[in-house]
């Protein structure tokens, strides 16, 4: 009822906004007060404070919402002015379920973190901007000085750890069992840190304490090993899970130690390590991988995404698109996985029969963290880049197979007329500085 009443009036001149942010607003736990807070307060903050509508949506859309609009109004012209932030920083941190709260609280503590505590006030904003801003600046405040002097951390480690979901249990459980770490368990100070600086901080820290003697004695496993699998975001539920399929994966399907501690030193974690068990032996058996591959694409983010399209879609790219597994391989041993897969699937036959690219092309593109995107590009942009531009396929695919893919692509075709006409620059030498991670 509250977006059905107030969707003429923000969509409306002067706020002009999209439907989509009108629903981004209202899908919060401040609905109707977030959108007559965003009526009243968009055109004051854009106009006398210099926000874009996007920005003010950004704040609305969140838990925050109409506090945490009516305190940016508030105090950012006294943060900015008094305490040098920037608009974009005092965003970051309303942006945030903290929003209100932690607002405040940077007003409080930042010239005090700052002249007292030695941090930059980048630092402070990435303490302020997350779910926990203000306990997370407080323990900071209590904090700092007994990480740094009792127990040797520097000022840097402590923000890492505290710019974080863990924030506030973070920091103390840091406090508690760095010592017990340290001393019965062989661990440096970086190794904690790096466990304590995730979003399951504290329970990560605490299940190393736990479990670290198990996998090192048990399973054979070295302490940095558990490091490694803990400094993940699956930190806790990785490291149970390692301490039940180890044996199973290493004495029923042959892997490693090292390639089980692969797959679970990932976001991919328990749910990649329960679908290399499952999936496995059906891969191998049925479609000809080999463990090696089936870890390769295992250790990634979407692991378990990724196993489960290979097995679907392997068959189909083989037979219907004359795809190796090897190539199939190499699409799904990346951040792309299930989405590079399934686009490879529907953009082939179309890049190869109307682009006239080679297959081995489309995997090279797809090879790539930018998979999906970087495909839909080139099918997008290859005819406007070799056409209007005098670019070859060949080049257009030398841009798109890198990090920079679709806004590479993109801005190759924004900036090669520029580049050439009033730089002269050529054009080969356009998509040699395209054809990088630096795009």
């Amino acid at each position: 009822e509250a977006v059905h009443a107030w969707r003429n009036a923000l969509t409306g001149a002067p706020l002009n906004l999209t439907p989509d942010q009108v629903v981004a607003i209202a899908s919060n736990i401040g609905g109707k007060q977030a959108l007559e807070t965003v009526q009243r307060l968009l055109p004051v903050l854009c106009e006398q404070h210099g926000l874009t509508p996007d920005q003010v949506v950004a704040i609305a859309s969140n838990s925050g919402g109409k506090p945490a609009l009516e305190t940016v109004q508030r105090l950012l012209p006294v943060l900015c002015e008094q305490h040098g932030l920037t608009p974009d920083q005092v965003v970051a941190i309303a942006s945030n379920n903290g929003g209100k709260p932690a607002l405040e609280t940077v007003q409080r503590l930042l010239p005090v973190l700052c002249e007292q505590h030695g941090l930059t006030p980048d630092q402070v904003v990435a303490i302020a901007s997350h779910d926990g801003g203000k306990q997370a600046l407080e323990t900071v405040q209590r904090l700092l000085p007994v990480l740094c002097e009792q127990h040797g951390l520097t000022r840097a480690q402590v923000v890492a750890i505290a710019s974080n979901g863990g924030g506030k249990q973070a920091l103390e459980t840091v406090q508690r069992l760095l010592p017990v770490l340290r001393q019965a368990h062989g661990l440096t100070p970086a190794q904690v840190v790096a466990i304590a600086s995730h979003d399951g901080g504290k329970q990560a820290l605490e299940t190393v304490q736990q479990l670290l003697p198990v996998l090192c004695e048990q399973h054979g496993l070295t302490p940095a090993q558990v490091v490694a699998i803990a400094s993940n975001i699956g930190g806790k539920q990785a490291l149970e899970t390692v301490q039940r399929l180890l044996p199973v994966l290493c004495e029923q399907h042959g892997l490693t130690p090292d390639q089980v501690v692969a797959i679970a030193s990932n976001g991919g974690g328990k749910p990649a390590l329960e679908t290399v068990q499952r999936l496995l032996p059906v891969l191998c058996e049925q479609h000809g991988l080999t463990p090696d591959q089936v870890v390769a694409i295992a250790s990634h983010d979407g692991g378990k995404q990724a196993l489960e399209t290979v097995q679907r879609l392997l068959p189909v790219l083989r037979q219907a698109h004359g795809l190796t597994p090897a190539q199939v391989v190499a699409i799904a041993s990346n951040n792309g996985g299930k989405p590079a897969l399934e686009t490879v699937q529907r953009l082939l036959p179309v890049l190869c029969e109307q682009h006239g690219l080679t297959p081995d092309q489309v995997v090279a593109i797809a090879s790539n963290i930018g998979g999906k995107q970087a495909l839909e590009t080139v099918q997008r942009l290859l005819p406007v880049l070799c056409e209007q531009h005098g670019l070859t396929p060949d080049q257009v695919v030398a841009i798109a197979s890198n990090i920079g893919g679709k806004q590479a692509l993109e801005t190759v075709q924004r900036l090669l007329p520029v580049l050439c006409e009033q730089h002269g620059l050529t054009p080969d030498q356009v998509v040699a500085i395209a054809s990088n991670g630096g795009g």
